[in-house]
């Protein structure tokens, strides 16, 4: 089959070849896939600036329709559509796992990462991992699901978002969209969102396509002045942070008010970030730190799209060929897309 490559360490090694479908196991099913967004840590380990396995076959962002069952599997068919967790490798005994957390299981090996992905035309994996996909969603649309999960785990279930709060969302990648998007659905009474002059090429103009309440260029505009002007100088209730970005990060725990809560979702570029800690502290933060999802971060995405309330053709700007990947890659690094979907 033809699949996307890591072949070794170091920046580039990126190429489309012919390599051995994946084998089955007695509880994994086989998916053809038929779509698979790029995510920005895609492009990080095109850079080798993220943790990954080589040679892997990447790409985590995936829909697709069941090819093969394994032997053990009872509950699914072939020809069912469906997207997948990233939960491969978890070891389903441990406190983490046994308590509906296997995200963070030590033994967990994200497929793109670390075990083979999905920018290729099957991926195998555990049959338990799977959830259905409504009628009335293509497998493009699908395919938004996993980064939508990421932004649901992170702001609704961990930080939480109650009807009336202020929310401020911090960088306007597809996740930091999205998330606006789950703010409103949520019930805040408003949604502040942020970029930077680079976004102003899709993801801003996005963000008001959409109708996030409030959209900031923080290169044009002084956040923090805005901020105290809408919130009556208290802050916001909630700040969600997704760009990554060192200065936001800082920023984050400043703009957020008293007794106000904190969401960490964005990777900075260095594993130490220095934070205000002792303004944190004295103005009692809650702060939650999230990465990946869980089972109720799909369900929840999953009905979000069905219903309606959140349209992923709206996240969607470009769709192409797996055979054209560099040009999906590129999009992708110049600001002109928001989300770019392969199609192997």
């Amino acid at each position: 089959m033809r699949a996307l490559l890591k072949t070794a360490r170091g920046p580039g090694n990126l190429e489309l070849r012919d390599v051995p479908a994946p084998h089955i196991t007695r509880d994994g099913v086989l998916i053809r896939v038929r779509a698979c967004g790029i995510c920005g840590s895609d492009l990080k380990i095109q850079d080798d600036r993220h943790p990954y396995t080589p040679p892997v076959v990447i790409g985590h962002e995936f829909a697709g329709e069941i090819a093969e069952i394994g032997a053990a599997v009872t509950e699914w068919a072939v020809g069912d559509r469906v997207v997948s967790e990233q939960h491969t490798l978890a070891c389903g005994h441990c406190r983490q796992c046994l308590s509906g957390n296997a995200f963070a299981c030590a033994s967990k090996r994200a497929p793109g990462y670390f075990v083979d992905g999905a920018f290729a035309e099957f991926i195998q994996v555990p049959a338990w991992l799977l959830h259905r996909i409504p009628e009335n969603l293509t497998f493009v649309e699908a395919a938004f699901t996993e980064p939508s999960a990421v932004a649901a785990h992170g702001m609704l279930e961990r930080t939480g978002i109650a009807p009336e709060d202020i929310v401020l969302v911090l960088g306007c990648g597809p996740i930091g969209l999205v998330a606006a998007k789950m703010a409103q659905a949520a019930g805040a009474s408003t949604v502040i969102i942020t970029g930077v002059d680079h976004d102003e090429k899709a993801r801003l103009p996005k963000a008001r396509e959409l109708g996030i309440d409030c959209v900031v260029n923080t290169s044009q505009a002084d956040l923090a002045a805005l901020v105290a002007d809408l919130t009556g100088s208290e802050g916001a209730d909630v700040v969600v942070e997704l760009s990554g970005a060192v200065t936001a990060i800082a920023q984050a725990f400043r703009l957020a008010r008293r007794l106000g809560r904190v969401s960490i979702i964005g990777q900075p570029p260095t594993d130490e970030v220095s934070i205000p800690y002792r303004e944190a502290l004295f103005r009692a933060l809650r702060v939650s730190f999230s990465y990946s999802s869980k089972y109720t971060s799909w369900e929840r995405v999953l009905s979000l799209f069905a219903r309606g309330a959140i349209r992923p053709t709206q996240f969607v700007t470009h769709t192409l060929p797996l055979a054209e990947w560099e040009s999906g890659f590129g999009l992708s690094r110049s600001g002109e897309a928001v989300k770019v979907v392969l199609e192997p």
